[in-house]
């Protein structure tokens, strides 16, 4: 298949192969030879013609002389037009034929643009389009498979009379007509044979497209092997092409077959060089990007050329700078497959050779530069069928011996896991031998089955970590089959067509994600096992990480009808702390307790500080009211692998992990985890870490999850009339953009936009409490919504989230040079969401009581972005700037700023929690308490030079504010 790049420009080529034009003869005579040495019938339109310009005068009849009139030929374009010529006339022929053709069926053939009547003797024949009165009833029409059949009945000579119109030629070149004779029966064998090639191209895209749609199955089932991606462009536009060729040749408007033609010649181009991709692509493991990209340039550069010299100008199908860049690319190609030979590449031979006996076919019998075809489209045609076939044949072998490399290398890791499994079973029988033996010397002698004991504890040791190692190993494999099982079991999930299979798909995938936590808890154990796990300190929000891990539980919580708590006696608590493994930590042990909880039980999990032993420690109290621990089991419940109970008839599912990863988690952080529990009354976990607090604000009272649990429990519903912050979403998938709304919607106010430019417009009008964007958009991405956001000063105060399945270092440090507050990777958990868009919102909550102090134009350098600092700098300048103005006010300072009222509302009262209004009154009220204090100035005069209009009301609005007369103003306040 991967020949049928060729086919489109063959078929160009050997439309090429005309013959010569014969000689300007004064009279032609239709012989029999003649007509037979001139397979498409014999060439007219090279003989002297006589033309004379439309008058309304009928020319047909012979009678009319025509010694007078312009001698021409028909077959002319912009030059050689005959005198007279302004888009319509009469053509005058005279001819005559020999004796083998009298009273024989013979047929005339024209080839035009415009609109055509053929007369014989002054009688109608035929004709093409139609010639109207005026200009709006003619119309041009062409006749590619039509033939008009005409008998002479003696040797005389005739009149062959064309009136032709073509006032506005859709081929510069190609204005006039050319015109064939022969016989009926070759004409339109001819004609026919011509109407089934061209309807054979129809077969051809058919076929074409069929492996475009299973190569993209291919591709989309296994999207690493990009070369059915490739594959199936090329296939698409090779179809596409030769769809314009079937066009170009079978319509009957001229004027569509001016457009079909240009762009037939576009699609050439195109195809060559997805041809060369696709070769590149077969040679090499990564696409040459310089090769492509010269290849690019050279088809634009071949493409321009075309347009700009009007190469199509006479209807031409091809032209020598494409066939140049056709070869071209596929002598570069070629050039890559051969060095992909030489490299050894498995079977890439196969692919050269197909392309080698191709090109072959392409240049002896397509373009037929030996001559062998001597013309004959029939015979070129089916020999290039054949040539065809050299490509797609050593395409499917070479896909056919991939595959069973892939099969016999499955086979054979199939074969490596039976053996590690026979492996297993044998070193497990050995040990089960070694334990019978030990149990019959123990029964000898005391003595001796102590040493025993001894000896064979320190083999079981061995064995033991043996296992673990060889488990560890195992579940590295395991990473990639499970990857491969959850994301068609999605698919299933979504795609199935019954209730029951998008049931048991989803039952996969849940399984399947099990099986991966497993498999990382496995692997987290054996790097502390290896001492390759390391501490990653900073400081965190204690209370929110709590709170980020219980989100994800309470759907568990409430299908065991648990309540679900955390309490702490703290309103903020933050420390400098490991994050990802404290929430390691806390998911272990609480996902232990939700597991062993009786239906109707509460979990209370607790957090507080412990100040009585320096260093300063976090404790953890995860309490729960399960069915508890026997004594007997107690001290081993932290141990790897161990279950308190391991029967078969065990109510709950488990791996032995969890709490020993927690314990060893623990240990790492330099801290300690006890447990606690009664059988049928509960248990308590108590994990305490030494941190480094830098906030520990005591609250009114607890802080607790019973509020959450029932929102959780409670239908997602829009609500946008609350006064709760105002989150906008800035999302091109709809179904993710509607996920994050109704998650956000729990608590907060949301917008949606689909792009960036719309999020933009958005948030400049509604000045949201945060923006949450993704990554990748079409049009304006998410660093570039970000970097717009934080550059502007309506905007510069949000904080943005990004939300984005680029995980890499550099992407993430692109985002936080863009500005970005937050980063949420793809997939995620809502309670995730929620807890990020709380965190980024309480953080600008703790900014806007900074600067509700007195002090509130002295921030640090680092609380807020030098953007938002100018702009605030820029509106205290203006207040102190107009304080003695009585008339200044919120209107004032919205024209001098540039934004409306609600605009600069929104945007203060996010920043500094103050209305514009209030912002006044405190400035100038803060101005007169220095004034005050100097001592300087007068109540009186202190109150007019800070814009109030009477001293009374400068008392009262400065008595409200700081809670004192001005006149007990002194140098202590």
């Amino acid at each position: 298949m991967p020949g049928l790049r060729f086919y489109v420009l063959l078929t160009c080529l050997f439309l090429l192969n005309a013959g010569h034009p014969q000689g300007m003869n004064r009279l032609p005579v239709l012989l029999t030879d003649s007509l037979k040495a001139h397979k498409e019938g014999f060439a007219l339109h090279t003989f002297s013609w006589r033309f004379h310009t439309m008058d309304g005068r009928d020319y047909s009849d012979p009678a009319i002389p025509d010694s007078t009139w312009a001698v021409t030929t028909t077959a002319f374009g912009r030059t050689g037009q005959p005198n007279g010529w302004h888009g319509s006339g009469w053509f005058r022929l005279w001819l005559k034929a020999d004796d083998n053709l009298i009273d024989k069926v013979l047929a005339f053939r024209i080839s035009q643009t415009g609109a055509a009547e053929i007369y014989l003797d002054g009688k109608k024949i035929g004709e093409a389009g139609k010639i109207g009165k005026t200009k709006r009833e003619t119309h041009s029409a062409r006749a590619p498979f039509s033939v008009y059949p005409f008998i002479l009945s003696d040797h005389r000579q005739h009149l062959l009379a064309v009136r032709y119109v073509n006032e506005q030629p859709p081929f510069p070149e190609y204005i006039a007509f050319r015109l064939w004779a022969g016989t009926y029966e070759q004409l339109a064998s001819r004609a026919l044979d011509s109407l089934k090639m061209n309807s054979f191209l129809l077969a051809s895209i058919g076929a074409q497209l069929a492996f475009v749609l299973l190569h993209l199955a291919l591709f989309a089932f296994y999207p690493k092997q990009r070369l059915n991606l490739y594959y199936s462009l090329f296939l698409f536009a090779t179809s596409a092409v030769l769809y314009l060729r079937y066009l170009t040749v079978g319509t009957s408007d001229p004027y569509l077959q001016r457009i079909t033609a240009d762009l037939f010649e576009t699609g050439i181009i195109v195809a060559a060089f997805l041809a060369g991709i696709l070769l590149y692509g077969v040679s090499d493991d990564h696409l040459p990007r310089k090769r492509i990209l010269i290849s690019a340039v050279l088809g634009s550069l071949t493409l321009l050329d075309y347009f700009l010299q009007y190469r199509n100008a006479s209807g031409a199908t091809i032209f020598w700078l494409e066939i140049f860049y056709f070869l071209l690319v596929m002598a570069d190609g070629l050039f890559a497959l051969v060095r992909a030979i030489l490299r050894r590449k498995p079977r890439i031979w196969l692919i050269g050779a197909g392309m080698l006996i191709l090109t072959l076919f392409y240049l002896v019998v397509g373009s037929d530069i030996f001559g062998l075809m001597n013309g004959n489209d029939e015979l070129i045609g089916k020999w290039m069928s054949i040539g065809l076939l050299a490509i797609p044949l050593s395409f499917s072998v070479y896909l056919a011996l991939n595959f069973s490399d892939v099969n016999r290398s499955l086979s054979a890791r199939l074969k490596e896991v039976q053996e590690l499994s026979e492996l297993s079973l044998a070193q497990e029988t050995e040990k089960n031998r070694i334990l019978a033996g030990q149990a019959d010397q123990l029964e000898k002698t005391v003595a001796a089955r102590t040493l025993e004991v001894r000896s064979q504890a320190q083999k079981l040791r061995e064995m033991d970590a043996l296992k673990s190692r060889f488990i560890v190993n195992l579940t590295h494999e395991f990473r990639t089959p499970l990857s491969l099982i959850i994301g068609p079991a999605g698919l299933i999930a979504e795609n199935a067509g019954t209730d029951a299979e998008r049931k048991q798909g989803r039952l996969i995938k849940e399984n399947a994600q099990q099986l991966l936590l497993l498999i990382n808890q496995l692997l987290d154990l054996s790097k502390l096992e290896e001492g390759k796990m390391e501490i990653v300190n900073a400081e965190a929000d204690i209370l929110g990480i709590a709170t980020a891990v219980l989100l994800p539980f309470s759907n568990a919580a409430m299908q065991k009808q648990l309540t679900l708590a955390l309490k702490s006696r703290f309103s903020k608590l933050r420390g400098v702390v490991d994050e990802g493994k404290l929430t390691m930590i806390l998911r272990n042990v609480l996902s232990n307790a939700i597991k062993f909880s009786l239906p109707g039980g509460e979990i209370l999990v607790t957090v507080d500080l412990e100040k009585a032993q320096q260093p300063t420690a976090l404790v953890f109290t995860v309490a729960d009211q399960g069915m508890g621990i026997s004594a007997a089991k107690l001290p081993y419940v932290f141990d790897r692998f161990y279950q308190a109970d391991a029967s078969d008839t065990r109510s709950n599912e488990g791996s032995g992990i969890g709490l020993a990863l927690a314990r060893e988690l623990v240990e790492l952080m330099n801290g300690t985890i006890a447990i606690a529990s009664t059988e049928n009354v509960g248990t308590v976990v108590r994990i305490r870490l030494p941190v480094n607090m830098t906030l520990a604000n005591i609250g009114d009272g607890d802080l607790s999850l019973q509020a959450e649990k029932g929102a959780i429990q409670t239908e997602e519903k829009d609500d946008l009339t609350n006064d709760g912050p105002l989150l906008l979403i800035i999302e091109d998938h709809d179904q993710l953009r509607a996920f994050i709304s109704e998650t956000l919607n729990v608590k907060f106010r949301t917008l949606t936009a689909r792009n960036g430019e719309e999020g933009i417009q958005l948030a400049k009008k509604y000045i949201p409490d945060l923006v949450i964007t993704d990554l990748m958009m079409p049009g304006m991405d998410g660093y570039e919504v970000c970097g717009k956001l934080k550059t502007q000063e309506l905007t510069s105060h949000i904080p943005v989230m990004m939300v984005t399945a680029k995980n890499a270092l550099e992407s993430r440090n692109k985002g936080w040079s863009a500005g970005a507050d937050a980063y949420l990777s793809k997939p995620f958990e809502p309670a995730e969401l929620l807890a990020l868009a709380d965190g980024l919102i309480g953080n600008r909550l703790l900014l806007q009581e900074r600067y509700r102090r007195e002090e509130a134009w002295k921030p640090a350098a680092s609380a807020l972005p030098p953007q938002e600092l100018r702009f605030l700098e820029k509106v205290r300048n203006l207040i102190h700037s107009n304080l003695a103005n009585e008339l200044f006010g919120v209107d004032q300072l919205c024209d001098s700023i540039g934004l409306s009222k609600a605009q600069l509302h929104r945007k203060l009262k996010n920043t500094l929690g103050h209305s514009p209004g209030d912002l006044i009154r405190m400035i100038r009220l803060q101005q007169a308490l220095q004034l005050l204090k100097s001592g300087e100035l007068t109540v009186a005069e202190i109150a007019y030079s800070v814009g109030f209009g009477s001293p009374a009301s400068f008392s009262t609005s400065f008595s409200n504010y700081f809670g004192y007369a001005p006149r007990d103003v002194k140098n202590d306040h």
